[in-house]
């Protein structure tokens, strides 16, 4: 667990519910100076070889998801990096993929992308695979969180991109995985949860990969 846990999830999740993505932006730009959300921005340089930790644990979700599409994000600010992985993933001829913002209200569609790849701007400063790629439903995704507690709970960035977009691959029948990569560090006692947020189904960290059902 974390030294000391982020004293500013009830504004987080306020935000969330009420779907003020503009807000939400702006408030986590402030946390990124003050170096809070999870002390993400101090884990960052702390952890250089943390993408590579992260590979180190790739074949034990292959046995377990097999290989299918795999959709990761490129990260922003002080997200931990899942290029190395999303590397990896295409030299074992595993297809990986990125996520299109949508407007707000709507889910996430994915691109097929891997390193070397085109990218264009997207909203919020963001880059994105272009619309003339090929899009993909993953089978597998890999989302980034500001925070996780032991029940494998979740806690976004507020927009509910994520949420809305494994519940509707679940509820068209599609069988999707939802694992959450994050540092360790990150951990909570408990992340707060309204109706419509999703439990991950794993949490791969540095130091490994943990399981809801191994937890339950």
């Amino acid at each position: 667990a974390i030294k000391e846990r982020p004293k500013d999830l009830s504004l987080l999740r306020a935000c969330a519910s009420i779907g003020q993505c503009r807000l939400m932006n702006a408030w986590s730009h402030s946390l990124d100076k003050a170096g809070l959300v999870a002390s993400q921005v101090l884990l960052t340089p702390e952890h250089p070889s943390a993408g590579d930790d992260l590979t180190s644990h790739l074949d034990v979700v292959l046995q377990r998801c097999g290989k299918g599409i795999y959709a990761a994000y490129l990260p922003i600010r002080s997200e931990l990096s899942p290029l190395p992985l999303v590397a990896a993933l295409a030299d074992r001829g595993i297809v990986p993929a990125m996520p299109v913002a949508p407007p707000p209200g709507n889910p996430l569609t994915f691109y097929r992308w891997a390193p070397g790849m085109r990218l264009d701007d997207g909203p919020y400063g963001t880059k994105q695979p272009p619309l003339s790629s090929e899009r993909v439903i993953p089978d597998v995704i890999l989302a980034p969180m500001l925070a996780f507690d032991s029940g494998c709970w979740r806690l976004g960035y507020g927009g509910g991109f994520y949420d809305r977009s494994i519940a509707e691959l679940r509820e068209s029948g599609h069988e999707v995985v939802a694992i959450g990569i994050a540092f360790g560090r990150q951990q909570v006692d408990k992340v707060p949860t309204g109706s419509y947020d999703m439990p991950l189904d794993a949490v791969w960290t540095p130091d490994g990969v943990v399981w809801r059902d191994a937890t339950a």
